[in-house]
């Protein structure tokens, strides 16, 4: 029981350690299948684009002259897209029979999916203006 836990304890750890520590190659695209090595290229990719996003909107926040009404604008923006991936557990969870809490199945690819296309097209959106505001 104690050695079971333990390994349990070090997989959890190395897991953990190897996400914190390492980007995710943006090659496991090529090789999607179904099920959890999806999700997995999926959220490593999204923890990826995340951190590309909060950069951009830096960037452009510090553009938007200050009391700028805009400056609102552009942090509701985010915000609303923070709150968009509360959505993508609809398409998990209509896919698991309604279930809140599916197994580790395909349907947990599903919602990393959903949140990692809602992210990459904010990082589209916020390339291109950023571009506009440096023009």
């Amino acid at each position: 029981m104690h050695l079971t836990r333990r390994l349990f304890v070090a997989v959890v750890i190395a897991i953990s350690s190897h996400g914190a520590s390492a980007k995710t190659d943006p090659e496991c695209l090529k090789h999607l299948g179904g099920g959890f090595s999806d999700a997995e290229c999926f959220a490593g990719l999204r923890v990826n684009i995340v951190e590309e996003n909060k950069l951009l909107y830096k960037k452009i926040r510090a553009k938007v002259p200050v009391g700028n009404e805009h400056a609102k604008v552009l942090d509701a923006y985010m915000a609303a897209q923070d709150n968009a991936e509360k959505f993508c557990e609809l398409q998990r969870d209509a896919g698991a029979g309604w279930e809140t809490n599916p197994d580790g199945s395909m349907y947990t690819a599903l919602y990393e999916r959903c949140v990692f296309e809602l992210r990459t097209v904010q990082n589209k959106f916020l390339m291109n203006l950023l571009t506009m505001a440096n023009w």
